[in-house]
């Protein structure tokens, strides 16, 4: 019999990447703040790109789980991709999606961090795989500490199968095909960009712009205020003016009529 503490136990078989769970994905405040940017501007475009009570073209959701991608080994494997985008509405009730009934998303964005950097950036093994291997069509990564990816962030389009480098525009701004809008980082913050290049607001200068619309309307109604009273002025000048020149003409009239001395 062998003495079992001196037998080395073979280490376990570890699958690679690991699923995702809520504590893997949270990341600090600065992670949090670039899905909540990414993840309610494309909504927000989505909302003005349709008429008021119709379907939006597409939806964009955050950290909810999605289940059945693929490992390169065929097992399945469930992510919490930060940001995501489906080109139709889903209920947003469902605590989880699924790529066999629900299909892939056309867009994944995942924001690196110290704890998923390799993972997302890891094209044979890792996410990049299970996205292309599922049919995202779009997958960018943005590294707002700038440590991961020197400039920024590293995008792919799927082309054939296969992702292939998804460039910066002129700009700096990875356009995406799949929805008309445009990602980037300012600085360390990041960015969704309509096709004109405006950019859409980020939490925290939402209200800002309300009070600054709000006290550009009250600036406009005070100097259309101030072009109809002095309309009126006018017009009670004209008037003024209009019965002087009446009661002159009157006058006139009179001196006209009246009998000439020694006549």
């Amino acid at each position: 019999m062998h003495d079992r503490h001196n037998v080395a136990l073979a280490p376990l078989p570890s699958v690679w990447p690991p699923d995702d769970t809520e504590e893997s994905v949270l990341g600090t405040n600065l992670h949090q703040t670039a899905i909540l940017t990414l993840r309610s501007g494309i909504n927000e475009a989505a909302a003005v790109a349709v008429p008021e009570g119709t379907a939006v073209p597409w939806q964009a959701g955050g950290q909810t789980m999605i289940r059945q991608f693929r490992h390169p080994d065929g097992s399945a494997y469930t992510t919490l991709p930060d940001v995501f985008v489906y080109l139709h509405p889903w209920d947003d009730a469902r605590r989880s999606l699924n790529v066999p009934e629900d299909g892939a998303p056309a867009l994944v964005i995942e924001i690196l961090s110290k704890e998923t950097y390799e993972n997302d950036l890891d094209l044979e093994r890792g996410k990049g795989y299970s996205y292309r291997q599922a049919g995202v069509r779009e997958y960018l990564t943005l590294d707002p500490q700038y440590r991961y990816a020197p400039e920024g962030g590293l995008g792919w389009r799927l082309e054939q199968g296969e992702y292939r480098p998804w460039r910066r525009d002129a700009v700096g701004r990875w356009a995406s095909r799949v929805i008309p809008l445009a990602f980037g980082l300012e600085g360390a913050r990041a960015a969704v960009y309509l096709p004109d290049g405006r950019r859409l607001l980020r939490e925290g200068e939402v209200e800002r712009a309300v009070r600054r619309q709000q006290q550009q309307a009250l600036a406009e109604q005070e100097r259309l205020r101030q072009i109809v009273a002095e309309h009126d002025r006018l017009r009670q000048e004209a008037l003024a003016e209009q019965e002087r020149l009446r009661r002159r003409l009157a006058e006139l009239e009179r001196g006209k009529d009246a009998p000439q001395r020694g006549s």
